[in-house]
């Protein structure tokens, strides 16, 4: 069980280079959200968020700043429950606040969490969302019986769910694994203040099923190559490097626990084309072939814990200041960004009792305005697949190219966009 009177928490090992990479006109974080089949009542909502804030004690919590390291503090405050009006996923004080590091969004049917990703990743922030909307529904008179799908808000939290799970499973005889990668190409898009354009792209299951089976092909490898492909056909022709894509791997199912904060890990896939843009989705296929199997066995996964931890538990790097940290760190992750082009995160399928489905219409992911100014997310449910892009950009090209890519292909797409622009897809 976790101490429940616990006041803070040290970042786990993956978050501990979000505070440095973030500014004051970006934040790396996300939103997660689910569109209901009714109309939000924010009283109700402010209620439910009450409700389960003590089942997630490592959730709601604010960030401050020591000497040495960042960390997380129990929030002293509800977070800030509110009606959408700017544009989403936009820099909001992080710390010197009483108010957790995240937010509670609706708009109309659409019930959003964005979190900051110091917090948990998000297959964390998807137990909670589930939690709290099992619970909004609840109090609207829904009967939702106890289900393995959804924490139960009145059971304790377990220990593991509140520890640093990257720690717990740090291995110091393993020697790791060498940095050294190549860079990406990286598409030219300059990223405006204040701005970030959603796209969705609604494609049923069983088409893309239908493309992947006979190919023997997961779902996370075929967007991957759609996505190489779609930077490969919107790059330059003088191009030389290769064409990356980075992608999230959940650490959960790999170590059967249930962490409820960071615990995962990104593998870089990618390959160098033609320079005369003859190269299909098919070669590109080919080209990535058993890479992300490759880049996400357990035993490369352990080599890439041991060496993150085991540069955070440097004593040198741990008696650094924070101000000397900040650029150090920040440095580090300019260069990482480097590595590739953009980021396409798979959450999966998301599973709940048929007694809530049928007041959920779909579920939505949008990464954070990344510094390259596009990224991808995937979920679904039931039979739809939905493909979310967040674009900081009026540029759009990458993502009209993604889509009309799919449609090529022989899947049925239905596009569709938050539209400040008025901006046809």
């Amino acid at each position: 069980m976790a101490d429940l009177q616990r006041t803070w928490y040290e970042l786990d090992n993956a978050a501990t280079i979000y505070p440095y990479s973030s500014d004051r006109q970006w934040i790396c974080g996300y939103r997660i959200g689910f569109v209901l089949t009714e109309e939000i009542d924010p009283e109700v909502l402010r209620q439910a968020v009450r409700d389960i804030m003590p089942r997630f004690p490592s959730y709601f919590v604010q960030l401050r700043f020591g000497y040495f390291w960042p960390y997380l503090e129990k929030a002293g405050e509800p977070p800030v429950v509110e009606e959408e009006h700017l544009h989403p996923i936009l820099p909001t004080p992080r710390w010197y606040t009483d108010t957790p590091a995240l937010k509670v969004i609706y708009y109309k049917r659409r019930l959003c969490l964005e979190t900051f990703h110091g917090i948990a990743d998000g297959g964390a922030t998807i137990a909670v969302l589930k939690a709290l909307t099992a619970r909004y529904l609840q109090l609207k008179g829904v009967e939702i019986p106890p289900s393995d799908l959804i924490p139960d808000i009145h059971a304790a939290p377990a220990e593991e769910e509140t520890q640093d799970c990257f720690k717990k499973f740090y291995d110091k005889n393993n020697k790791g694994m060498n940095r050294k990668e190549t860079s990406s190409y990286q598409h030219p898009v300059k990223p405006i203040k204040n701005y970030n354009r959603l796209f969705q792209g609604l494609v049923p299951v069983e088409d893309i099923k239908a493309y992947c089976k006979p190919r023997n092909v997961t779902i996370t490898e075929f967007l991957t190559a759609v996505f190489i492909y779609s930077l490969y056909q919107c790059s330059p022709q003088s191009n030389k490097k290769p064409y990356k894509i980075s992608v999230p791997v959940s650490l959960r199912p790999l170590f059967h626990v249930n962490a409820m904060r960071n615990f995962s890990l990104f593998t870089n896939i990618g390959a160098t084309l033609n320079s005369d843009k003859s190269s299909t989705v098919e070669d590109i296929l080919k080209a990535i072939e058993g890479k992300l199997k490759e880049g996400t066995t357990k035993e490369l996964l352990e080599k890439n814990i041991a060496m993150n931890v085991s540069t955070a538990k440097n004593p040198i790097v741990r008696v650094l200041p924070n101000g000397v940290k900040r650029p150090v760190l920040k440095l580090g992750y300019i260069n990482g960004q480097q590595k590739f082009a953009c980021t396409l995160s798979n959450l999966g399928v998301c599973k709940m009792p048929p007694e809530m489905k049928a007041h959920v219409d779909r579920m939505e992911v949008f990464l954070g305005g990344p510094r390259n100014a596009v990224g991808c997310a995937i979920n679904s449910i039931d039979d739809k697949l939905n493909i979310c892009f967040n674009v900081a950009s009026k540029q759009t090209d990458l993502v009209r190219t993604f889509y009309r890519t799919l449609a090529d292909l022989g899947l049925r797409v239905r596009v569709e966009s938050s539209d400040w622009e008025g901006e046809e897809v």
